[in-house]
C-alpha cells in the first residue's frame, strides 16, 4: 500500500525564510535517494514522516528501502599538513597529519619524526583547493624540515599571522614537546541514505519542474536530478554539442537536461539570444554571419538558481577560461600542416617514450632559443639551437638526435586560471578542448593559442617525433562551483557525490568524473577523438586511469584509435586515495598500456627511500627480474605490449636524486654506472621503455620529490650542466639505437616472448648477475645485466659475437668481436649479437 503525502510542502517565501538542508537526489523516474544522518535509524520509523512534492503538487510515495552505511568525505574544516612528515603520503585529508585547533585560527600537531629529512604544505578542507606552501605562500613549494635525531616535533599553523613553525627551526618560539598528546576518538565516517520509491514515475520532462522532500520537522530540501539523467531519455549520440561554426552561421548546442531556460550571451558587449530545447536535453541556437573569433557564454536557468558557464565542448577560450570563443579551425592550421601520421602499422614496443614538460625544455636562457619562445610551444619548434658550447644540441634538435619515437609532454590542455602566472604541471585541467594559454607566445589571442599549439607539433612530427599528450579527466579544477563550466551546466552530474550532496576526492585534488554515467563518458570520449583528429596526436597517456572503470577505458581506447589506429595509449593503474577499478591485470584485451610500478620497484627500489633497486648493487630475487624483463606476460599482463616499464617519471625523486639517496658512499662513476644499467635495463625488456626526460643529460631537482610547483629552478632542463654530461647522452642514444635496430627486444605477443626469449641458468651465474638470449630473424641477441658491486667473468655462447653495448659505450654499430669468455663491469649492462651464418 502506497503512503499518501497529505501536503504539499512548504511555498519559496517558505524556503527563503527557513533555509535547505543538503539536497535529496532524483537517481530514478521513481527513486529519491537522501541523507539520514550519521547514525542507523529504522525505515519504519520514517513511514509517515516524508513528505513530497512536484511544482508544489503531493507525490504518492511507494515505500523506504534502507542503505548501507557509506564514508564520509573530508572535514571541510580540516587543517593538515600533508607530506612525507607521516606514512609518506601527501594525502590532505590525511588523519594522521590533521592538526588540533588551539584557538582561532591557530592550529597544533606534535610528531614523533625519526632522523631525516622531510618535506610537507599546509591544507585545509581535506583537500588541495587551499593550500600553502614555504612563506605561507598559496600553493606555494614544499617547506623542508630536517630533524637531526628522532624527537618529537610541535608544529603550530596562524592563519592570522600566516605563519608556519615548528619547535626545532623555531625553538624560541615554539616549546619543545616532551610527550604525543593523547589520540583523538575516532569521529563519525559513516552516514545512512535511505531509497524513497514513487508509487508512480516522474515523466523526463519532470526533471525541470521543482521537487521537494521533508522529513519531518527537517527543513525542506530540493531534490536534484542526479542519476535520473543518465537514463536513455537524456542521452544525446549526436556529435555536434559546442559551436559548429561555418562562414553564414554558427549553431551552438548545449546539453543541460535540468535547465528551464537557457540563454547564449554573445559578443561584447554581450547580446542575450534564447536558446531552444531540442531532444534529450540539448538545447540550441543558430545565429547567422561569420562568428570566428566571437566570445561567448551560457547563462542557465535551474534548480532555482541562474548560473553562468563556459561551454566545456569549446575549442578556445579567453585567457581566464570564463569566456568561450568561437573558431574556425581552418584558419588555425600552420603552414605544411598536417605532418604524415608517424607510427602507422607499428606496435606499442615499437615506440620509445620521453616525457617532459612544455616550459622545462626551452625556458632556460643558455637553450639558445629566442627568448620570446623560451618556455613556450614555439620554443619547440626552432631548429639550430645551440648550448652555450655552441655545439651541444638544445630544444629540437636535441630531441630529434635521441632516437625517440614519442614525446610524452605533460599536460597542455588548459588547467586552472588560477595557476596561469606561475609554473605548474598542469594536473588540473578546466577546459578540456582547449590548448593552454600561457605556453602561447601571441597573449590573449584565442586562435594563436590553437595555431601554435599544431605548429609545436608539426615541428616534432616532421622531426618524426611523435606526440603524447597527458590528459586528466579524471577530475577538474575548480571543482563545483562558479567557477566549474561542469558543475554550473548541469549540477552535480559530471562529478562522484555522496547521498549528503558532497563532492568525492577519489583523485586526492578534491573530485572525480563519474566515467561511468553515459553523457560524461561520451564527453570524455568525444574530447579525446577532438584531440586525435583536430590536432593529429599521436597518443595519450591518462593521469590515475585506475580511477576509470574498464569499460571506460575500452570505450575511449576504441575511440583514439577510430581516427589514429596506432595511437599509444597508456596511463597509471591507480588512483589518488579513491577506489580501484582499473588495476594491473584490468588492462588485458584492452589496448591500453599501464605503468609497471614493479617493474619500477625491482630496478629503482623503494620509491624515494634510500632502499637500492638491483641497478645500484641490491641483492635482487631472480624470480622478480626474470619476471619484469619478460614484460611481465606471466604477472598481470597478457602481451608485453600492455606494460610501460621505466625507473622514473616526473613524480617522485629525480633518477639521479634516487641513486644520491641510495648510494651516498659511493662515487661519481659507481653512481654513473647505476644510471646507465637501469636504463638498459628500461629499453633491453620486454614492454614499451619510458624514459624520464633530462635524466640522460644530468638532470637533478634537488632531492625535491614533488616539483609541480617548485618553478624553473628545480625543473628546467640545464643546457650548461648539460654539456658535462654528453657521454651520458651518447650512451642513452646508442641504447636506444640498439633497440631500434633489433625486433628482439620489440616482441609483441606473450607467446614470442615464451618461444624466443630464454635465461641463462642462474647456476652457471655469479649471484646478482642476470642473462637472457633473444632470437630474431637475422640472429640472436645476448643481454647481460650485472648488479653486482664487482666485475663478472662470463663464458659465452659458442660464436663469434659482435659487441653493441659494453661497459660505457653503446651502440648499433658493433665496437669489436667478442668469444669465449667475457668480463661484464660491475654495474653495468653488456648486450652481443651473433647473426645468422
Amino acid at each position: 500500500m502506497g503512503i499518501r503525502i497529505l501536503t504539499g510542502l512548504l511555498s519559496l517565501i517558505l524556503l527563503t525564510a527557513t533555509g535547505w538542508a543538503q539536497p535529496a537526489f532524483l537517481d530514478g523516474f521513481d527513486e529519491i535517494r537522501v541523507y539520514i544522518g550519521p547514525t542507523p535509524v529504522s525505515v519504519s520509523d520514517l513511514r509517515g514522516k516524508l513528505r513530497a512534492s512536484l511544482d508544489g503538487k503531493p507525490i504518492l510515495l511507494k515505500g523506504v528501502t534502507g542503505a548501507e552505511l557509506a564514508p564520509f568525505p573530508a572535514d571541510p574544516n580540516m587543517v593538515s599538513l600533508p607530506g612525507t612528515l607521516s606514512g609518506a603520503t601527501w594525502d590532505p585529508a590525511n588523519p594522521a597529519t590533521k592538526m588540533v585547533k588551539v584557538g582561532e585560527g591557530v592550529y597544533e600537531l606534535v610528531l614523533k619524526l625519526e632522523k631525516g629529512r622531510y618535506e610537507y604544505k599546509l591544507a585545509r578542507g581535506g583537500t588541495w583547493a587551499e593550500n600553502y606552501g614555504a612563506g605561507f605562500t598559496p600553493a606555494g613549494g614544499n617547506m623542508v624540515l630536517e630533524v637531526p635525531e628522532t624527537q618529537l616535533v610541535r608544529f603550530l599553523v596562524d592563519f592570522n599571522l600566516k605563519v608556519i613553525e615548528n619547535s626545532i627551526e623555531h625553538s624560541a618560539t615554539i616549546s619543545k614537546p616532551t610527550q604525543l598528546p593523547p589520540v583523538p576518538p575516532t569521529a563519525q565516517s559513516k552516514y545512512v541514505s535511505v531509497s524513497i520509491k514513487l508509487a508512480k514515475p516522474l515523466r523526463p520532462d519532470d526533471v525541470r519542474r521543482p521537487i521537494w522532500l521533508r522529513i519531518g520537522d527537517q527543513k525542506v530540501r530540493p531534490v536534484v536530478p542526479r542519476e535520473v539523467l543518465s537514463a536513455p531519455a537524456f542521452r544525446y549520440a549526436g556529435a555536434d554539442l559546442g559551436p559548429t561554426w561555418t562562414k553564414t552561421a554558427t549553431t551552438f548546442k548545449v546539453w543541460s537536461p535540468v535547465a528551464t531556460r537557457a540563454t547564449l550571451k554573445i559578443g561584447t558587449p554581450a547580446k542575450r539570444i534564447q536558446m531552444k530545447l531540442g531532444t534529450n536535453g540539448v538545447w540550441y541556437a543558430k545565429l547567422p554571419g561569420d562568428l570566428h573569433g566571437a566570445r561567448y557564454q551560457y547563462e542557465f536557468q535551474s534548480l532555482g538558481q541562474t548560473r553562468t558557464a563556459a561551454d566545456v565542448y569549446a575549442k578556445s577560450a579567453s585567457a581566464d577560461s570564463a569566456h568561450s570563443v568561437v573558431i574556425d579551425m581552418a584558419r588555425t592550421q600552420p603552414s605544411g600542416w598536417p605532418a604524415p601520421r608517424l607510427f602507422q602499422g607499428k606496435q606499442h614496443t615499437d615506440a620509445v617514450l620521453y616525457e617532459a614538460h612544455v616550459r622545462d625544455l626551452t625556458v632556460d636562457p643558455n637553450s639558445g632559443v629566442k627568448p620570446e619562445w623560451r618556455g613556450k610551444y614555439l620554443g619547440l619548434t626552432q631548429a639550430g639551437t645551440r648550448g652555450p658550447d655552441g655545439t651541444t644540441l638544445t630544444g629540437l634538435d636535441y630531441l630529434a638526435s635521441l632516437g625517440i619515437t614519442h614525446l610524452h609532454l605533460l599536460p597542455f590542455q588548459d588547467f586552472n586560471p588560477g595557476n596561469s602566472a606561475v609554473y605548474n604541471w598542469g594536473y588540473e585541467t578546466t577546459l578540456f578542448n582547449v590548448p593552454e594559454e600561457q605556453y602561447v607566445v601571441a597573449k590573449n589571442d584565442p586562435i594563436a593559442r590553437i595555431r601554435e599549439t599544431k605548429q609545436m607539433i608539426l615541428a616534432l612530427q616532421k622531426r618524426n617525433i611523435g606526440v603524447v599528450l597527458d590528459v586528466v579527466y579524471n577530475h577538474s579544477v575548480p571543482s563545483e562551483g562558479p567557477g566549474s563550466a561542469f558543475w554550473q551546466t548541469v549540477p552535480y552530474y559530471y562529478f562522484r557525490t555522496n547521498d549528503r550532496g558532497d563532492v568525492l576526492n577519489e583523485s586526492g585534488v578534491g573530485n572525480a568524473l563519474h566515467d561511468e554515467r553515459p553523457m560524461v563518458r561520451k564527453f570524455i570520449r568525444d574530447s579525446l577523438m577532438f584531440w586525435a583528429r583536430e590536432y593529429r596526436l599521436d597518443g595519450f597517456r591518462f593521469d590515475l586511469i585506475g580511477m576509470f572503470t574498464r569499460e571506460s577505458n575500452l570505450d575511449f581506447a576504441r575511440a583514439i584509435r577510430m581516427v589514429n589506429p596506432s595511437a599509444v595509449v597508456y596511463g597509471e593503474p591507480w588512483t589518488g586515495g579513491g577506489p580501484l577499478r582499473f588495476g594491473k591485470g584490468d588492462q588485458r584485451g584492452t589496448g591500453v598500456a599501464v605503468f609497471n610500478d614493479r617493474f619500477r620497484g625491482v630496478f629503482r627500489g623503494e620509491l624515494d627511500g634510500p632502499g637500492p633497486g638491483f641497478p645500484m648493487g641490491a641483492q635482487t630475487s631472480l624470480e622478480a627480474l626474470i619476471r619484469v624483463i619478460s614484460g611481465s606476460v606471466t604477472d598481470f599482463a597478457d602481451s608485453p605490449q600492455e606494460t610501460v616499464n621505466y625507473v622514473s617519471a616526473h613524480d617522485n625523486l629525480s633518477f639521479a636524486d634516487k641513486i644520491s639517496l641510495s648510494m651516498p658512499d659511493t662515487g661519481d662513476g659507481g653512481k654513473e654506472r647505476a644510471m646507465r644499467l637501469a636504463h638498459a635495463a628500461v629499453l633491453f625488456s620486454q614492454g614499451m621503455p619510458f624514459i624520464e626526460g633530462g635524466v640522460e643529460l644530468g638532470r637533478t631537482k634537488g632531492l625535491n620529490n614533488n616539483t609541480y610547483n617548485a618553478g624553473d629552478a628545480a625543473n628546467q632542463y640545464d643546457w650548461r650542466r648539460a654539456m658535462a654530461f654528453q657521454d651520458r647522452t651518447k650512451y642513452f642514444r646508442g641504447l636506444i639505437a640498439v633497440r631500434q635496430a633489433h625486433p628482439a627486444f620489440r616482441l609483441q605477443t606473450k607467446n614470442e616472448i615464451q618461444r624466443h626469449m630464454t635465461f641463462t641458468d642462474p647456476a652457471l651465474l655469479p649471484a646478482n648477475l642476470i642473462s637472457y638470449r633473444i632470437a630474431e630473424p637475422s640472429g640472436s641477441v645476448l643481454v647481460y645485466l650485472n648488479g653486482r658491486r664487482s666485475p663478472a667473468r662470463v663464458t659465452l655462447p659458442s660464436g663469434e659475437w659482435d659487441v653493441l653495448v659494453h661497459d660505457d659505450q653503446a651502440g648499433a654499430t658493433p665496437m669489436g668481436k667478442a668469444s669465449g669468455a667475457l668480463v661484464i663491469p660491475e654495474l653495468s649492462a653488456s648486450v652481443l649479437f651473433l647473426p645468422n651464418d
